[in-house]
């Protein structure tokens, strides 16, 4: 696929050390800043015709967290190289892929996740361009460098942490007079992570983040949890003055997926359900009190647990697909739902569960759903050009597992699900059909 920049490699790397003084090498990031959603184009120029150069970049992400990514790359005839349309031929990754530098971000420390402690503050991501083709950590002074600013709040968003009743979260607005299309928002266990909420506000919804566990005085675990909570959360959320009346979207990824699914079940005041790799059942480290009755539990076997070759616990088929009789009556749910499923999730079986959910609709007679399954993705689908959680902490074993995804076609999943999850929000309202 890629013969001809590969020869182009071959008969350049003897001027790798080519001296780049006299041509006064830049590189420019359009637009410099922007939110993390939004595409970068990335031009390098001033350099000899076909002179091979790695373009690396670096994210310092907190006090110990550094990301970097790097890409080989030829120059053409006029000395320059535009990611948009320029083939990398080596590095964190390949082919054309405009935004393949932020993307395949890759911790220093494996297992760390990119987490935005602070959606108030803009991430910073340094690119450098050096002579010849290596590793992404050359030593030699960079010929050129540029800064990129990636935001996660737009222009004029507010954030407020949010205290009503027993209720816990933050809420973030869009610039501008509302009222706007509301949308709760929720991640899995033990994550506070308020990212995704930000940009949905910068697209133009009132988005609630809703948090269940280890956020202000809520519970340190998601031991045990009820029905009441989040009916009171969708109350309120609906009938703020800013919320657009007609009913209230709802975002969930892995346990928050399921939530999601939960709320569908309690209150008519949800318009639109997106389950982002849920699990059909209730997870077996929760006691869910459903308007006073426990929730059966999925059942897991940790015998079929194993550590993989790079030290990494594999819980791939741990958990037990649901039987019929415990999973949660999706066929109550009023609103369209769309199910999102990644092929290469290896938390557990999310295309097998989603599927079976939508049995279970269909054997009810429901048309109100839509299922979107992406082969190579795995279980962590975040905005996009956000990097591929692969490998990261899990609260419940309490260790680093691996949840799955081949890089390229993960980051391409994300990037593919977003415009249609915003889309699918919108136009969604109660009782409609897909």
């Amino acid at each position: 696929m890629y013969t001809h920049g590969l020869s182009k490699v071959a008969a350049a790397l003897s001027r790798s050390t080519r001296s780049c003084s006299r041509l006064m090498a830049s590189i420019a990031a359009s637009p410099p800043s922007g939110l993390m959603c939004e595409k970068v184009d990335i031009t390098v120029t001033g350099l000899d015709k076909e002179q091979p150069v790695t373009l690396s970049a670096t994210l310092q992400a907190g006090n110990d967290a550094q990301f970097r990514s790097h890409a080989h790359y030829i120059t053409d005839s006029t000395g320059s190289v535009v990611c948009s349309r320029q083939a990398a031929v080596g590095g964190t990754f390949s082919g054309v892929q405009p935004m393949g530098l932020f993307w395949s971000l890759q911790p220093d420390k494996k297992g760390t996740r990119l987490v935005p402690r602070d959606v108030t503050q803009q991430l910073a991501v340094e690119l450098q361009v050096h002579t010849g083709h290596n590793n992404g950590t050359s030593r030699q002074e960079p010929i050129a460098r540029c800064v990129v600013e990636r935001a996660f709040m737009g222009e004029g968003v507010t954030r407020t942490v949010v205290r009503e009743g027993r209720v816990r979260g933050v809420l973030f607005l869009p610039e501008g007079k509302g009222p706007f299309p509301g949308v709760i928002d929720m991640y899995g266990n033990h994550n506070i992570l308020e990212h995704r909420a930000a940009l949905l506000a910068s697209q133009g919804f009132a988005a609630f983040r809703l948090m269940f566990s280890v956020f202000d005085d809520l519970p340190k675990v998601e031991k045990y949890m009820d029905s009441d909570y989040f009916e009171q959360a969708v109350d309120w959320f609906s009938a703020h003055p800013q919320v657009q009346p007609g009913g209230v979207g709802v975002v969930g990824l892995s346990l928050g997926g399921t939530l999601a699914l939960v709320m569908g079940t309690l209150t008519d005041k949800i318009s639109a359900i997106v389950c982002l790799n849920g699990i059909t059942a209730m997870l077996p480290t929760v006691e869910f009190d459903y308007r006073g009755e426990i929730l059966p539990t999925v059942g897991f076997d940790l015998s079929k647990s194993k550590v993989t070759e790079e030290g990494i616990f594999d819980i791939d088929g741990v958990v037990n697909f649901p039987e019929p009789e415990i999973c949660i009556k999706v066929e109550n749910i009023q609103c369209p739902i769309l199910f999102v499923a990644g092929e290469a999730d290896t938390n557990w079986k999310s295309a097998k569960m989603a599927k079976q959910a939508i049995a279970r609709l269909q054997a009810h007679g429901k048309t109100n759903y839509k299922l979107l399954t992406y082969p190579g993705a795995g279980h962590v689908v975040e905005p996009p050009y956000m990097p591929h959680c692969r490998v990261a902490y899990h609260a419940i074993p309490r260790t680093t597992i691996d949840f799955g995804g081949e890089t390229t076609a993960h980051c391409a999943a994300q990037e593919d699900l977003w415009p249609r999850m915003i889309q699918f929000l919108r136009k969604c309202r109660r009782h409609s059909r897909l």
